[in-house]
């Protein structure tokens, strides 16, 4: 079926009083329930009201609102028969859930049409409340009877490795896969791990004879380009997705070539919801006859993004013009000091801003923060017509009061602080977070620094080997990576300045040696470049949460062992 189907109005109108009072009844039961958990007719009752919901819902031709009703209905049943305390994680889901469903049906109402895929996620997050097997991303969409790898004429021109090499090399290949994928089913999303994950496959494709195995790997290939440009979303299924081509992995390394046809068809899927459509991609869709969707999955994100209210997009946005409003009101502060002029003309700009920004922070639930602005606004507007240079110490601390202000957003926005940890704030709490802040912003900007010099690296290697092995390429190459070992220790991260180290000796050598040998040239080159691309997926960890698991670096490290051995 499409991702956009048209709902009867007419018939939803008849029912719609209806259907609202039964999930409403069913909300309400509920609700009591988390206060008395003792009483389980009242589960019963609520399991009821939304087997009503999900059967009206199906006559009504809306699967997506049904299946998240089935399913809130049936994780009610497991509840029931639960032997222990219900698990807080159900109940949370179904909390969840009964705050999405009224939504999606408003939704749907007021576009007089469904898109069922926005449910999905939230379905999934019922069934693995109670151990259940997650959706398909293509659960809505109609199978074709066709399969890419094995009906399709796509073939590459590579130069296949002879089968122990091949094995050899998948070792490898497999290795640094599963580097990104551990780092991508830690966390919610990072670049470099998809980054990492798509060479890759890349390398495992060009390794692989013209047949179903390549073709399925240049869909995997193209599907994971489409993740590393943001052309879709990463959730919980997709992760397992994923996962899913490590495991085709090791079922190759142990001589299983048969494709996955599931996984086959999911990749085929979010191809066709890719929000990217160039590069390989584009490609793969037009020469596979693959045809888009009419719904990308960003236009999904931002219809379930209108759907349920604000995103984190959108919170990060307020709290950027929020920084913003700061800084001008600490430069206006910085002029009534130096004029020490007391005037209302003069003053009023400022309170106003102070004002706005303390009811922003309320809205955003920080209202200890909120509070504080409101005190120093209205401390100044009694300040009206008063020698300002006899009121040195109450603009000292409201500037102090700003700049803490400032730093603790920076610190929510890079995900450092929580919202509970700016309660009750001690003077030495205050000074804690904005000593953390600005160590955060040293160390961002080292990093930064260090993650382009690597950037040189990687494109000066790209450069050389495209000029067909031109010098002047790479005769920076040993200097720039001793000055990032230098940004390394100042940020005294462990293992790099080692690992960093390996590679600038080893390209001393390689710049220094006598004749080009352009294939081994290039493989060494490339174990170079997989250390890089180690190096700068470890960066961005250490970026976004100043904390790096060391094991990222675990390629860096064998890349650069691989290179001194043949050096």
């Amino acid at each position: 079926m499409a991702l956009k189907v048209e709902i009867n109005t007419s018939s939803y109108a008849i029912v719609e009083d209806e259907l609202a009072k039964t999930l409403q009844q069913a909300t309400n039961v509920f609700e009591t329930f988390l206060s008395e958990r003792h009483n389980l007719s009242l589960l019963d009752q609520c399991e009821a009201n939304l087997r009503q919901v999900g059967g009206t819902l199906r006559l009504l031709q809306i699967p997506g609102a049904a299946l998240l009703a089935d399913e809130m209905r049936m994780l009610c049943g497991a509840i029931l028969k639960s032997v222990n305390a219900v698990p807080e994680g159900q109940l949370n889901a179904l909390s969840t859930a009964f705050f999405v469903l009224p939504r999606y049906l408003e939704f749907v109402h007021s576009r007089q049409s469904e898109i069922a895929q926005l449910v999905i996620t939230h379905v999934n997050e019922l069934r693995a409340a109670h151990k259940q097997l997650l959706l398909p991303d293509s659960y809505f969409s109609e199978a074709e009877e066709s399969l890419f790898s094995r009906d399709s004429n796509i073939r590459l021109k590579t130069k296949p490795l002879a089968e122990a090499d091949f094995i050899e090399s998948l070792k490898r290949i497999n290795h640094l896969y599963q580097s990104g994928l551990l780092g991508l089913l830690r966390d919610a999303h990072n670049p470099m791990q998809l980054t990492i994950m798509s060479r890759a496959v890349r390398r495992l494709r060009s390794a692989i004879d013209a047949g179903p195995q390549q073709r399925f790997w240049l869909l995997a290939d193209a599907v994971l380009e489409a993740f590393v440009n943001n052309g879709l979303e990463l959730n919980a299924h997709r992760k397992r997705v994923l996962a899913g081509l490590e495991g085709q992995m090791r079922a190759r390394l142990k001589n299983r070539m048969i494709v996955n046809e599931v996984l086959e068809r999911e990749l085929v899927f979010l191809l066709t919801i890719s929000a990217y459509k160039e590069g390989l991609v584009g490609k793969v869709l037009k020469a596979a006859q693959i045809h888009a969707a009419e719904i990308d999955d960003e236009q999904l994100k931002t219809l379930r993004g209108i759907m349920l209210g604000l995103s984190y997009d959108t919170v990060s946005s307020v709290i950027h013009e929020l920084r913003t409003e700061l800084r001008h009101a600490k430069d206006v502060l910085e002029l009534l000091a130096q004029h020490q002029r007391s005037e209302s003309e003069e003053l009023a700009p400022l309170t106003s801003v102070l004002k706005q920004s303390a009811d922003i922070l309320r809205v955003l639930n920080l209202p200890s923060l909120a509070g504080a602005l409101t005190d120093h606004a209205d401390a100044l507007r009694a300040l009206e017509g008063c020698d300002l240079s006899k009121e040195r110490s109450r603009l000292e601390d409201l500037a102090e009061t700003l700049l803490f202000i400032d730093g603790s957003l920076a610190q929510i926005d890079r995900r450092k602080l929580n919202y509970e940890d700016l309660g009750e704030l001690s003077l030495e709490r205050r000074d804690a977070i904005s000593v953390d802040n600005q160590v955060s912003e040293a160390r961002s900007i080292v990093i930064e620094e260090s993650k382009a010099a690597i950037g040189l690296v990687k494109r000066a290697i790209s450069a050389y080997v495209d000029s067909g092995f031109e010098p002047t390429h790479i005769a920076n190459l040993p200097q720039l990576l001793d000055s990032v070992r230098g940004a390394f220790q100042m940020i005294n991260a462990n293992k790099l300045p080692q690992v960093t180290l390996g590679a600038s000796q080893f390209m001393r050598q390689f710049v220094g040696r006598d004749t080009v040998n352009p294939a081994s040239d290039v493989q060494a080159l490339e174990t170079l470049a997989d250390a890089m691309i180690s190096i700068e997926y470890y960066l961005n960890e250490l970026g976004r949460r100043h904390i790096a698991d060391e094991a990222i670096l675990q390629v860096a490290e064998d890349s650069i062992a691989t290179l001194q051995l043949a050096s």
